[in-house]
């Protein structure tokens, strides 16, 4: 006969997790919320310190009431360094206005394949399900690694995100799958993955209610009927066995960034306009003509356009050695920018190499931003 246990019984339900950041004045961000349980685990880091606008900008006084202090980095993380076979992962994440968070992970989030199982009888489905809900003048950069499915493992994500149409909220996001244990002769052998990201504003009398089983809303219907909201991008990604290797066309990895408001503008500019700057099939490539400013010296004192020329033709050579291929486009009011590579390392060199070249994240949200190029 089994002894009773002397701890009182859990009430808290396996894989959620709940954050809430608020502002403490004068601009203190502060995790008034911080819940977790077992497979989830959320650890947070050194915050990065925002050095303040200097007085004698015009817009320097609006700008410092909606500024933070600093910037928390929070790490999602899962015991093991991924996911067994049919864990569940809810997490729900609310930044009050004029909050910034950066999220990581500390490696690869692994899908781990399933126990051996009877003939014919499917995999348990692995989920992992986020939301959130960004107030005005409020900012996430959601950047970790790269999702590694194992052999035989199924995987299922929703990432919904509702941002208060008030203020200028933002919202940045790096979401991207690689073909597996390539160590191990894994190409693209999970039995299934699937990726579903959304965007919405939200107006200001919404009350934000997440549906019951933690799925996004169906296509062509809002999420909650009795909000005011607005579909502003709805991106999916479907793999599914069998031969999903022959359907990449050589790609071991895949990804999608996602640019949402004022603070990441820049980022987001600074991607389409190095995508046009890309040699189209049948015309000439204008920007890398000027061959004289690309050759020019830097020891010797070039402009920034010449600087900016040499680090283009660098980055597209590369991007040819490592088989990159991406694009970037404006969707009402965001960009989506699509890309891929043969294997991590050239589309981890390929994004760190945008993103620190615009500057942006690192100055705004602080290296941590970056770890998933590193």
């Amino acid at each position: 006969m089994s002894k009773p246990s002397p701890f009182p019984p859990s009430s808290s339900t396996p894989g959620v997790g709940s954050v809430h950041l608020t502002l403490q004045p004068p601009s203190h961000p502060v995790f008034s919320t911080l819940s977790f349980s077992y497979p989830l685990k959320l650890v947070v880091s050194a915050a990065h310190k925002i050095p303040p606008l200097p007085f004698s900008s015009p817009q320097s006084a609006s700008s410092l009431a909606r500024r933070p202090s600093s910037v928390p980095l929070l790490f999602l993380l899962s015991y093991g360094g991924g996911l067994v076979s049919g864990d569940h992962i809810s997490l729900s994440i609310t930044l009050s206005p004029s909050t910034r968070l950066t999220i990581a992970t500390q490696g690869s989030t692994k899908i781990f394949k399933p126990p051996p199982l009877p003939p014919a009888a499917p995999p348990p489905l692995t989920r992992q399900d986020l939301r959130v809900s960004i107030g005005a003048h409020a900012a996430l950069w959601l950047a970790p690694d790269p999702c590694q499915p194992f052999a035989h493992s199924r995987y299922a994500q929703s990432q919904l995100f509702e941002l208060d149409e008030r203020g200028e909220a933002s919202l940045g996001l790096v979401d991207w799958v690689c073909e597996g244990r390539s160590a191990r002769g894994e190409k693209w052998a999970c039995e299934g993955w699937r990726g579903r990201n959304e965007v919405w504003t939200v107006s200001a009398a919404s009350t934000s209610q997440a549906p019951s089983d933690g799925n996004a809303a169906p296509d062509n219907e809002e999420p909650d009927h009795t909000a005011r909201k607005k579909l502003v991008l709805r991106d999916n990604i479907i793999l599914s066995a069998p031969n999903i290797s022959s359907r990449v066309d050589g790609l071991g990895i895949f990804g999608t960034v996602i640019l949402v408001g004022p603070l990441l503008a820049s980022l987001a500019q600074f991607f389409v306009s190095e995508f046009k700057s890309l040699p189209r099939i049948g015309a000439r490539d204008w920007s890398s003509g000027n061959r004289q400013d690309v050759a020019t010296d830097p020891d010797i004192g070039e402009t920034e356009g010449q600087r900016r020329a040499r680090w283009r033709t660098k980055r597209q050579e590369r991007e040819k050695r490592d088989g990159v291929l991406w694009t970037a486009a404006n969707v009402r009011g965001a960009v989506v920018v699509k890309f891929g590579a043969r294997e991590v390392e050239g589309a981890k060199m390929w994004l760190g190499d945008m993103l620190m070249e615009d500057g942006t994240i690192g100055r705004e949200f602080g290296p941590g931003g970056l770890m998933c190029v590193k």
